[in-house]
């Protein structure tokens, strides 16, 4: 058996000067559609700062070097531009950055591997993987810990930069042509909406607090209070640019939840804090803010609530029927739904109660798909069995 070719790369170009650069967005400007990646430092500051876009059409590859002097703010207008698709692989991030430079969602986004695991492939699957399953491109990941604001960037980097996009446009279509034929493209685009909707990117800032690690220990009070610390922590982080949690860690936001410390010289004394007077201040008023806050206007405390034994199992059955239809439909099913959804959809048939997640199993492609027949199975209108065929035992749904 003959091997594939491994398909050729073309050479990519650095973008390092304003002129250069202009003259890349105007060629984009007249092109269909775009691959692109960014390579990026997100540890130390507020926000993720692009150290390299790399962008590919069909003829070229541009290396584009924000850190070169120059505002790259017109390329990540682009990414907004509803006419040009934006074809990215795990583009979450890169959208972010795009979001947070212009305020702007971005628009007419294609996601590799989101789109591969709904015709055959694993999900997540990394580039490597995906490139070499796809086009027989052979990729080396080796520059993954790299600090990319060094300069002069290495020949190596440059490579690893080209190969990070240089088959994206090739792998769109092949993937895009069995989402045709399985008649699935509804349901890559139903995937794709999220990366256009605001809300994907910027939560509301009175709810950051339940992103606290600890957060549910506290009562409805010292949530009120933690609602006004995590509020009080985030602008703090946005100014100094600094990673919220650096700024203040999860656990002394809970404790000082916990006691409703207003003064900022008992603040002082915590082992880990590093804020200055200013900010420590800032820090004592949030807390203010949160025991003033009226009993009726405190946030309800998360319910604790165990599954019955009965909702168990029904779980785990749900989750039987749901792994037998990904592997026979070819659908990855960490795709298809998580063990939220599925206890979602469960407490909807024993409690009546509704839990709609982005990717619920209750709307959409899923529900059309596979909520109808799981819904079918809990309520005793569809029976489960197993049998057994070429490829040995399975559930069988009747």
């Amino acid at each position: 058996m003959s091997q594939r070719r491994q398909p050729d790369i073309p050479s990519g170009r650095l973008v390092d000067s304003a002129d250069e650069f202009a003259d890349v967005c105007q060629s984009l400007q007249h092109v269909d559609r775009f691959g692109f990646d960014a390579e990026f430092v997100a540890e130390d500051a507020y926000s993720a700062e692009a150290c390299l876009i790399q962008v590919a059409t069909e003829q070229d590859i541009w290396l584009i070097d924000p850190l070169a002097g120059f505002d790259v703010k017109p390329f990540w207008e682009l990414v907004g531009d509803k006419r040009i698709e934006k074809i990215v692989h795990a583009g979450m991030e890169d959208l972010s950055i795009s979001f947070n430079e212009t305020g702007n969602v971005p628009l007419n986004i294609f996601d590799v591997q989101i789109a591969a695991g709904f015709v055959g492939y694993d999900y997540p699957m990394s580039l490597l993987r995906l490139s070499r399953s796809i086009v027989g491109a052979r990729l080396h990941k080796s520059q993954t810990l790299t600090d990319w604001r060094r300069r002069p960037l290495t020949g190596e980097q440059i490579r690893y930069a080209v190969h990070d996009v240089a088959h994206l446009i090739a792998m769109r279509d092949r993937i895009a042509a069995r989402l045709a034929d399985r008649k699935r493209t509804n349901w890559a685009a139903e995937e794709f909406a999220r990366f256009s909707d605001r809300g994907t990117y910027r939560a509301e800032r009175r709810e950051l607090f339940w992103k606290v690690k600890g957060v549910g220990s506290l009562d409805r009070q010292g949530l009120a209070v933690m609602r006004e610390l995590a509020a009080e922590r985030n602008d703090l982080a946005a100014k100094l640019d600094r990673p919220p949690r650096v700024v203040l860690r999860d656990h002394l936001m809970v404790a000082i939840a916990r006691h409703g410390m207003t003064d900022p010289e008992k603040l002082k004394t915590l082992r880990g804090i590093g804020l200055r007077a200013g900010a420590l201040d800032r820090i004592a008023s949030a807390v203010r803010r949160g025991l003033a806050t009226a009993p009726d206007d405190c946030p309800e405390a998360p319910k604790v609530d165990d599954d019955t034994i009965q909702e168990s199992t029904l779980r785990k059955l749900v989750s039987a029927v749901l792994t037998d239809y990904c592997h026979a439909e070819d659908i990855a099913v960490q795709l298809l739904a998580t063990n939220k959804d599925i206890r979602a959809l469960i407490l909807t048939h024993t409690r009546g109660e509704t839990h709609l997640g982005p990717g619920g199993l209750q709307r959409g492609w899923r529900k059309k798909e596979i909520g109808d027949l799981v819904e079918d199975v809990l309520t005793g209108q569809r029976s489960v069995r197993v049998t057994k065929d070429s490829t040995g035992p399975r559930l069988s749904i009747e």
